[in-house]
């Protein structure tokens, strides 16, 4: 009888709240801090609305629909191969809606914003459209990769700050390999890769939108038992830039490859979520990318 006693005594002494009290204190902890209860068909809305279409018919069919917020997306070739071109017209056409906000970080310093408006008054927008919509894609020059890490550091407090219906949608990075190799040894560049891919795996998902990075790749000669290869292209085995550990990380990797003076193919070199090896068709041109 004394052991039950000194208990509530005890109970009265650590909580003089009524029950009706701890019942609000319990609702409110679930409110801030708990799941919340979703339709599956509300879920399913917002996962549509959260698919950027980057408005290029061929490659959102390659995407199933366009990118994918929370995901990472790098475009492969070699050099001139049309990569940054491609970026402009996903840029550009995604910067077109009045809600989306383009975040480019250039770190080849070769960021075009006349080919920019080019590509916009090619397609006979306005004045007011063109301004607006260049207005609407920010870009960051950065020298190293330390640089990089500090705006993406710096980027995370703007997109807390970010609200309305107006957002940024995407992040492009063009490109990687230069900033990795010049200023990291080799010891180090492993370590700069992991946390370069937490910050974008974080940013992604936290923000819900899509970033691209741009890689180049890496031809070897394949020595066969007659000896080294010859030139051809099926003699040659290709990888992505930024070694072993980098080849995960993506979940989309893109090939694109030159077919003809204009003409590109992209394929799908490997992801976690669509079929590898299936591909489609660009041409570059004055008014930026067209699909056939």
């Amino acid at each position: 009888m004394k052991i039950l006693k000194d208990w509530h005594i005890l109970q009265d002494y650590r909580s003089r709240l009524n029950l009706q009290d701890i019942i609000e204190i319990k609702q409110n902890i679930l409110k801030r801090f708990g799941g919340m209860i979703r339709n599956a068909l509300d879920l399913f809305e917002m996962e549509q609305n959260d698919i950027i279409p980057t408005n290029l018919s061929s490659l959102d069919n390659l995407l199933k629909g366009g990118l994918y917020y929370g995901q990472i997306y790098e475009i492969c070739g070699v050099s001139s191969s049309g990569k940054t071109q491609l970026c402009f017209a996903i840029a550009t056409n995604i910067a077109l809606k009045t809600n989306n906000i383009v975040r480019y970080i250039d770190t080849k310093r070769d960021f075009c914003g006349s080919r920019i408006e080019q590509i916009l008054l090619k397609q006979d927008f306005s004045k007011q459209v063109i301004d607006e919509t260049m207005e609407r894609i920010k870009v960051c020059c950065v020298y190293s990769i330390h640089q990089l890490f500090k705006v993406l550091c710096l980027l995370t407090v703007s997109l807390k700050e970010e609200g309305g219906e107006c957002r940024t949608r995407i992040i492009i990075i063009d490109s990687l390999p230069g900033i990795i190799f010049k200023f990291c040894k080799d010891k180090k560049i492993t370590v700069a890769l992991n946390q370069l891919a937490n910050m974008c795996h974080y940013i992604a998902k936290e923000f819900r939108l899509s970033i691209i990075i741009v890689n180049l790749i890496t031809q070897w000669d394949v020595v066969s038992e007659e000896g080294p290869s010859t030139s051809s292209n099926e003699n040659y085995s290709v990888t992505p830039t930024l070694g072993k550990y980098w080849l995960h990380i993506p979940n989309t990797r893109l090939l694109l490859e030159k077919i003809e003076l204009r003409k590109r193919k992209i394929s799908i070199w490997n992801s976690c979520q669509l079929e590898a090896n299936l591909t489609c068709t660009l041409t570059i041109n004055d008014s930026g990318i067209s699909c056939p």
